[in-house]
């Protein structure tokens, strides 16, 4: 299937970019700083147009004690990833479906987290040595045994002053690297204005492996333990080159058809906004200590959930995880959002960002997100507001509810509970109004 010629698009991109960095909270000069400490790093890759690609997997080999959730998930990933790549006009990719682990957290400028980040990176290449190809720290190279001992002690002898972009990768910036590790430090100067940010990107058929969903969560969990992460989130996304900024307008497009697509083309840039909110549900949304806290604790969460047995919790050295379904799910037109994500968004939603932005700040308005669109997205998984209860009517949601026909009558009820009539009011004249999980 032949998709409009992306040129154009690409043109309007670079006249407009320069015109796009103010933020509304004024740190858009350090989100353009930011943005060009990349790009130098990063030569536009060329590109004429792009077609979706007919190459998706129509079968998928399914694990053999796998649950029939989870082969039921894991068959539709597959029949959906040939929909969601896309191919330059000459047969090269340059969008694929991907699983990303994306978190922020401080300290990036200290010792003990350096050697942490290292210790990522050591672990990262030897799982998958043979996968990766390239190595980003001060310029690409090609990735070789002595060229990546020699970045991990710089990194580590790194001074606090000092910020790094580090990444290993099995492509180069102007392909789609399907095995990456990517992690963009912040200098003590900066510490307590912005936040560290590291990005593992895998295929998502990584899950589709012998022991696939174990291992993944073993890789999440032990990332989110070692940076002590603050927040983050792990699911299914578009995986672009580097330096394919020319096709996110086909990013904005997939989005708007499969809601279970994370947005992250640049969240080194967005973690400026980040400071205190989190972004949003995901498969696995990671939830620091401090975040834990504001929403009432841990065994508050883990009580609020307890009825939704595809909700689960795992704790790791500074947080929760919460994984949302048994796999993760990128939903379509004219399906309903994944249940699961709905559930999990409602207990996050009193700490995800307001202040939404822009997710494409640097493209024209025809081409990407937009505020209005942005916001959007990150209430796509809101629900609409519940309507009042007669008094002898089944609750449709458990958490607190209150009556105008009582002062005071606000409290908990559990799903499906009958909801009460007060003495003297008849039942049609009493109804009960949705007043929030807490």
């Amino acid at each position: 299937m032949f998709l409009p010629n992306l040129a154009p698009m690409c043109h309007e991109i670079n006249e407009k970019s320069a015109d796009v960095h103010q933020d509304v909270n004024g740190r858009g000069c350090r989100a353009t700083r930011r943005a060009q400490q990349v790009s130098e790093t990063h030569k536009t890759a060329s590109g004429n147009g792009a077609t979706r690609s007919t190459k998706g997997l129509k079968g998928v080999a399914i694990m053999p004690d796998s649950g029939s959730d989870v082969v039921r998930f894991l068959n539709s990933i597959g029949q959906q990833s040939g929909p969601v790549s896309v191919d330059s006009l000459s047969g090269t990719p340059v969008i694929r479906l991907g699983l990303i682990t994306t978190l922020y957290f401080r300290n990036g400028h200290s010792p003990e987290i350096k050697r942490r980040i290292e210790g990522c990176f050591a672990r990262f290449y030897e799982t998958f040595r043979p996968k990766l190809k390239w190595q980003l720290f001060k310029r690409m190279r090609r990735l070789t045994s002595t060229a990546f001992s020699a970045t991990c002690q710089q990194v580590v002898d790194s001074s606090p002053d000092e910020q790094f972009i580090w990444s290993l990768a099995s492509a180069t910036q102007a392909e789609v690297a399907m095995y990456s590790l990517f992690v963009m430090n912040t200098p003590q100067s900066q510490a307590e204005n912005d936040r560290s940010c590291l990005k593992m990107v895998l295929p998502w058929s990584y899950l589709n492996e012998p022991d696939g969903l174990k291992n993944y969560e073993t890789w999440i969990r032990y990332l989110s333990s070692e940076v002590q992460a603050e927040h983050g989130y792990g699911g299914l996304a578009c995986v672009l080159p580097c330096d394919g900024h020319q096709y996110l307008p086909w990013e904005y497009r997939l989005a708007q058809e499969y809601i279970g697509l994370m947005v992250d083309p640049g969240p080194h840039i967005e973690s400026l906004r980040l400071l205190d909110r989190i972004k949003g549900v995901s498969w696995y949304t990671v939830l620091g200590d401090s975040f834990v806290k504001q929403l009432g604790g841990s065994d508050r969460l883990r009580g609020q959930m307890s009825a939704h047995s595809d909700i689960v919790f795992h704790s790791y050295r500074s947080g929760l995880l919460i994984r949302a379904g048994v796999a993760p799910e990128l939903g379509g037109s004219g399906l309903p959002p994944p249940q699961s994500y709905v559930t999990v968004n409602r207990l996050i939603k009193p700490i995800r960002l307001q202040d939404t932005g822009n997710l494409h700040p640097y493209l024209a308005p025809a081409l990407g997100f937009t505020e209005e669109t942005t916001a959007q997205w990150y209430a796509r998984f809101d629900e609409k507001p519940l309507p009042p209860v007669d008094a002898g009517q089944a609750c449709p949601r458990s958490g607190y509810w209150f009556s105008s026909a009582r002062f005071g009558s606000r409290r908990h009820f559990d799903e499906g509970e009958i909801m009460p009539a007060f003495a003297h009011v008849k039942n049609k004249k009493t109804q009960w109004f949705w007043a929030g999980l807490s």
